[in-house]
């Protein structure tokens, strides 16, 4: 028994196979692959590092069963017998790494593309009616023949994936995809027999089931993932979702039950739970399927990223087992370090969805946490000792820092990180006090963790100048010294009582019920949302025709949800040109009008300055200078951490 997690490492059995913990480091969307699904050495390297990091299955991602009509993305890995070597490859690198090889089939449905598939001119995507799309693209509704068709799809990939070597498959009939838009009564609207009851919706999914049980037999283990309700009006239900995972139960091994629709935005942040919902937002889902008497384990996902809740659902028997995405994206050693005890050395997953919006944008995957995320292949020797120990100053002890910092030290590099404030963490301090930044929080407890644990000397209070830098003797220096609040010359803007964004968290008091900030960026709309949560009415105004611009476009759906149920008002289109401490905002619209928008406290967010004077002091002083973060650029602290990640390796 683990002594630090006994029912999260609890090995257990299904048929023939055992799994040696009840961690599942389950689908993401694939990358590192050619035009036509072939994957590259970076994909067998992303998963065979997973797999050493402890998960006990890893699953590769959402993949098409056939080029007629199932694939959304041209860029789609395929299954094939062409590619059969190189899946073999990647279910041997699994294997090699300690865990258990599964692969994710799927079939886009009615929302599959023209572009993607091999079909001619009076090709059409195949769904359970006729219909017309939201974008005028004719879907044909299947034929029985044509569901038998498909099914011999699913067998034929599968059997592909045993011939490979893998272990299991996991079937995708959730988040709105073909298998789950025939169970879905928001989509199913047939009246033969695969319409009506939920039986009858589910007629064809478990036709695909059999035929998958046929071709490979009792011992391929089928997974089957599931939508516990599609959280949509008109679809389906938790009740239904229940009703359904009872007819799965006799037939499959292993349930995976999430929520929501990735074909559709607003439902898609509850697939792929944002900051703004709940850690586990999704297991009372699959808590409803076991105390309803399902047999098959169920396992539970969605915006789980710590072993402590993790190890808290499987002990109230909430579920069986636990799927990691996101954090193992961030962390593929998040087992391993949980299996022996040092949760304080799994980066944080910021659920922030940079990965996944990256790869809608046609990008390969990347973390915003972690640099060496599907490239390891590339970069497993960046880490290696550097030739030659230096000497390395950083200065600033912000996220860039401290990341600049640790990545030098286990180069091997004696480092000296100096911060002027009395503590690290730079502008992340205020995550102490926002719940709803508790990701960004452990993302800056970590770092300082890490920086403790490396053996480097850290000093505080300590202003850095030319001649500190000459006593210390160093061969190199990292200046991280971040910005200011950029304040333009308002009138009243200056006042006492205007507070920047970053320390109303500490000084609320006096701030009336009333606020106006100034600046609609995500700093502004985020901080917004502190203040709405804390019972101060909240409007935001901002000079552009929409705020929060430079969200990616999960971040922002899940944020403008948030701002549904809370008492904020973005009044966009507006020029501020006075402030009136304790009552108002003046402000000019875009036709040259005048408003005046009554407000008892104001706060600011209106960017940020490099600290380019500090910046000019020091950089000469030592040849090999690097200047990263905000004193750069003002950006994300991902992108600090990223530049603070490649100075450090690039000393050498």
């Amino acid at each position: 028994m683990n002594p630090y997690y006994p029912k999260l490492f609890e090995p257990f059995t299904i048929k023939r196979t055992t799994f040696k913990n009840r961690i599942f480091s389950v689908p993401n969307m694939m990358s590192h692959m050619d035009y036509k699904g072939r994957p590259d050495d970076s994909m067998i390297a992303y998963f065979g590092e997973k797999a050493r990091g402890g998960a006990a299955v890893v699953t590769l991602g959402d993949t098409p069963v056939d080029r007629e009509h199932a694939a959304s993305n041209p860029r789609s890995f395929a299954v094939t017998p062409e590619n059969q070597p190189m899946l073999a490859e990647i279910a041997s690198a699994i294997h090699e790494g300690g865990a258990l090889a599964s692969h994710e089939l799927n079939h886009a449905g009615n929302v599959a593309v023209k572009e993607a598939n091999y079909g001619g001119d009076d090709w059409m995507p195949w769904g359970p009616v006729d219909a017309v799309r939201w974008d005028g693209v004719k879907i044909h509704g299947m034929t029985k023949e044509e569901m038998e068709l498909v099914a011999g799809h699913f067998a034929d990939a599968a059997e592909i994936l045993k011939t490979a070597g893998y272990d299991m498959c996991l079937i995708h009939g959730g988040h709105g995809w073909l298998l789950d838009q025939f169970i879905s009564p928001l989509y199913n609207t047939r009246t033969d027999e695969f319409g009506g009851s939920v039986a009858n919706r589910a007629k064809f999914p478990l036709m695909v089931v059999d035929a998958i049980r046929e071709r490979c037999g009792e011992n391929f283990l089928i997974e089957y993932r599931m939508s516990g309700a599609e959280e949509i009006e008109g679809g389906t239900t938790a009740e239904q979702g229940i009703e359904f995972a009872k007819l799965l139960d006799d037939k499959v091994d292993i349930i995976h039950v999430s929520a929501g629709l990735d074909i559709e935005e607003a439902q898609a942040v509850h697939t792929h739970p944002t900051m703004f919902l709940p850690h586990g937002v999704n297991v009372h889902y699959a808590e409803g399927i076991k105390k309803a008497g399902v047999k098959s384990p169920v396992l539970t996902l969605g915006g789980i990223n710590t072993p402590e809740l993790a190890e808290k659902v499987l002990e109230e028997g909430k579920a069986d087992i636990v799927g990691f995405a996101r954090a193992l994206i961030a962390d593929p050693y998040f087992p391993e370090k949980a299996r022996h005890g040092h949760p304080e050395d799994i980066i944080p997953c910021l659920r922030c969805l940079d990965c996944l919006t990256g790869l809608h944008e046609g990008n390969n995957l990347k973390c915003a946490v972690n640099p060496m995320t599907a490239r390891e292949e590339r970069y497993r020797n960046l880490l290696q000792p550097a030739k030659r120990q230096r000497n390395v100053l950083v200065v600033g002890g912000g996220p860039g820092g401290m990341q600049a910092a640790i990545t030098a030290a286990k180069r091997g590099h004696i480092v000296t990180l100096a911060e002027k404030e009395g503590h690290l963490g730079g502008l992340l301090k205020f995550t102490d006090y926002d719940s709803l930044k508790v990701d960004l929080m452990r993302l800056k407890n970590y770092l300082i963790a890490q920086v403790e644990k490396n053996e480097i000397d850290v000093k505080l209070n300590t202003e850095v100048t030319p001649e500190f830098i000459k006593a210390g003797a160093y061969d190199a220096v990292i200046l991280a010294v971040g910005s200011t609040p950029s304040r333009p010359p308002i009138p009243g803007l200056d006042d006492p009582s205007v507070q920047h964004a970053t320390t109303v968290y500490t000084n609320l008091e006096g701030f009336g019920r009333k606020v106006a900030i100034l600046g609609g960026g995500l700093v502004g709309c985020e901080t917004g949302l502190y203040l709405a949560e804390n019972g101060h009415d909240v409007t935001i105004i901002e000079m552009q025709d929409e705020i929060a611009p430079e969200a990616n476009w999960m971040h922002k759906e899940g944020m403008m949800q948030a701002f549904a149920k809370a008492p904020i008002t973005c009044r966009t289109g507006l020029k501020v040109s006075k402030v009136v401490p304790h009552k108002g905002v003046y402000a000019v619209d875009k036709e040259g009008k005048e408003v005046f928008i009554e407000a008892e406290g104001i706060c600011y967010a209106m960017g940020q300055r490099p600290r380019t004077d500090v910046v000019d002091k020091l950089k000469d002083v030592v040849i090999d200078t690097e200047v990263i973060g905000d004193c750069y650029k003002p950006r994300k602290a991902r992108q600090a951490m990223e530049m603070g990640f490649w100075a450090a390796v690039r000393l050498a």
